[in-house]
């Protein structure tokens, strides 16, 4: 996963994909899980939305943008909180969450 995911304020393309990998470095399996997708600023969360496994072994995971998560141009942090089968949560990345960039729509 890059540390940072760049979008035009008012888009929905490109879909934000990620590989989600533990603090080691090894692949999660995400086999029977749910991931959401967490979007904001440190002090508010702008968006909170379920994420779509595209791979269950491998980590693979994607977000579908909404019109409301990009209608507001600024840097905002990001995460995937996956619920295991067990009900215990994960937060990745582990260590900082990753900037998502909203540039401004000049036109």
């Amino acid at each position: 996963m890059s540390d940072q995911f760049i979008i035009k304020q008012n888009d929905t393309l490109p879909t934000l994909t990620a590989v989600l990998k533990d603090a080691s470095g090894t692949v999660v399996d995400l086999t029977n899980c749910t991931v959401t997708f967490k979007m904001g600023s440190e002090v508010a969360t702008k968006t909170s939305a379920a994420a779509t496994i595209t791979s269950a072994t491998q980590g693979g995971v994607s977000y579908q943008w909404t019109a409301s998560d990009t209608d507001t141009a600024g840097i905002y942090l990001g995460e995937f909180e996956v619920v295991k089968p067990t009900g215990l949560k994960e937060t990745f990345p582990n260590s900082e969450p990753f900037r998502v960039i909203v540039r401004q729509d000049f036109l």
